[in-house]
């Protein structure tokens, strides 16, 4: 017999048995296109997003020459609570005398979801009512900050059209949908000073606009970023979306979101049996 052939047999031999799957084998698992309306996959948003509120309030008791108290949080959807300063507004108006501005007791009222194009829309609505920034008046008389006499005078200011808005492309996560983290935050509103205020003090009105807008605006932009990249967030609005969608799946209910995509007005969502990461931990 030639050896030749009797040494290459087993390799031959490993080689043709080695191509054959495995039962358990991912070559084993199925997949499927399942199309969901974007209407459908909003709402399923707008249920995770649910309960997810903004409240800003930095205006306490008076104490010295202030009244900065930090009360401003935000109640993200896994239900945690995600404290954060706002610092006090001064402006020097003249050597001896400032104005201070404070954020009064203001919540979000509402949340909505919609889709353009392949992204997620949510917006959160402040309510929008009273004075919504106080105002108050130091003046330094012997070496000492004290209140303004002239009490009367209105240095409270009107936030109008007030909202906070997020752009998340959805993607798939831990077998459902989540968000990607590159969330896109804008917090926009109009302030408004009083007629009156501006022309006792003339020429500073857009400064003190811009000034407390730009402050702002940074300032909850950046802690509402960081809240939405937790990942105990992204894995509870994932957790939320697959109950949410699970009528839309019909029989494929229990299998696992792998991908998704846009087409026209529908998501289309690739699901597959196979063992995937199991759900997240919130």
């Amino acid at each position: 017999m030639n050896l030749q052939k009797l040494v290459a047999a087993p390799i031959a031999i490993g080689l043709t048995l080695g191509s054959f799957p495995l039962i358990n084998s991912p070559a084993h698992a199925k997949t499927v296109d399942v199309p969901v309306p974007k209407a459908a996959v909003a709402t399923a948003f707008n249920a995770a997003f649910s309960s997810t509120k903004v409240h800003l309030d930095n205006y306490g008791k008076k104490h010295g020459s202030s009244w900065h108290q930090d009360s401003s949080y935000i109640l993200l959807p896994n239900g945690a609570e995600r404290k954060f300063s706002i610092p006090e507004q001064k402006f020097s108006i003249t050597k001896f005398r400032q104005w201070k501005h404070y954020i009064n007791d203001m919540d979000t009222s509402s949340i909505q979801a919609t889709i353009r194009d392949r992204r997620i829309q949510a917006t959160a609505y402040f309510e929008s009512q009273g004075e919504e920034i106080k105002g108050k008046c130091v003046k330094k008389r012997f070496k000492k900050w004290k209140e303004c006499g002239l009490k009367k005078l209105e240095r409270d200011l009107h936030l109008n059209n007030t909202i906070l808005s997020m752009s998340m492309i959805p993607v798939s996560y831990y077998g459902s949908i989540s968000y990607a983290k590159d969330v896109k935050v804008n917090f926009k509103t109009d302030i408004r000073i009083a007629n009156r205020l501006c022309g006792t003090f003339k020429g500073i009105c857009g400064w003190i606009e811009g000034k407390i807008k730009k402050d702002l605006t940074n300032n909850i932009e950046n802690q509402f970023t960081k809240g939405l990249q937790d990942d105990k967030v992204r894995c509870k609005v994932a957790n939320s979306i697959k109950k949410s969608l699970s009528s839309r799946l019909g029989k494929y209910k229990k299998w696992k979101i792998v991908k998704i995509s846009s087409k026209g007005n529908k998501f289309v969502l690739r699901l597959s049996n196979a063992n995937v990461k199991k759900e997240c931990k919130t």
